[in-house]
């Protein structure tokens, strides 16, 4: 029986958008074998709500799934690894780990506000060619957006006050590091950046060798 490598924890990944996170969990997920969960796609399918823009929205229906998220970090298990991939997903993480140990690993996927936006301005002038978009108004439109989404996660958790959710120093509440591993994605496409990942895993001994046929289902 071949072997291959899988992780023995699961995999947070939060972070801004256009930061190719989406991306690398794929590639990190087809690597290992193992599930690959990505919050905004469940959003979508219970309301139906597109997490790429702002809609408001009862705060109800983000305790729901942050509580799901947490409830998936709970009860992470080192012998079935996860991806689990959403905004919030690192933060609640922190506060489960400071609960107790859990096999986990957080990391954040960032880029400066500029160098996101720039990106998803090739994208646009990509899909729609003409298109009179600027970078100011991409840049004006994913600040309104992200005001508005803390806006909301604010009244549902009241412990984030004003920090900036996608600050590479953040910490919790007892002084630990919310992020494991920061990965500035100017680095690379997405493809470097899960080298970049699994080198982490790899280098801190998370990672081990399992039969080909015993890969999570």
């Amino acid at each position: 029986m071949t072997e291959h490598q899988r992780p023995t924890v699961a995999i947070i990944i939060s972070g801004p958008s256009r930061t190719g996170k989406t991306t690398a969990a794929n590639i990190l997920a087809e690597r290992y074998s193992i599930p690959n969960i990505k919050i905004g796609e469940e959003f979508r399918s219970r309301t139906g709500i597109d997490t790429s823009k702002f809609v408001h929205r009862d705060p109800a229906i983000d305790r729901e799934m942050d509580d799901l998220q947490s409830e998936m970090i709970r009860t992470a298990n080192a012998a079935a690894p996860f991806i689990l991939e959403g905004r919030l997903a690192a933060f609640l993480a922190s506060g489960e780990r400071a609960r107790m140990p859990l096999p986990v690993a957080t990391f954040l996927f960032w880029a400066p506000e500029r160098v996101r936006m720039q990106r998803q301005l090739r994208k646009v002038q990509r899909e729609r060619p003409g298109s009179e978009a600027t970078l100011e108004q991409l840049l004006a439109g994913e600040r309104e957006r992200e005001a508005l989404d803390m806006t909301i996660w604010k009244l549902v958790h009241p412990e984030l006050d004003d920090r900036n959710l996608f600050d590479p120093d953040l910490t919790d509440p007892v002084g630990r590091r919310v992020y494991d591993l920061v990965v500035d994605t100017r680095m690379g496409m997405p493809a470097v950046c899960a080298d970049y990942v699994h080198g982490w895993l790899v280098g801190n001994g998370l990672m081990a060798s399992v039969g080909a046929g015993s890969g999570a289902g």
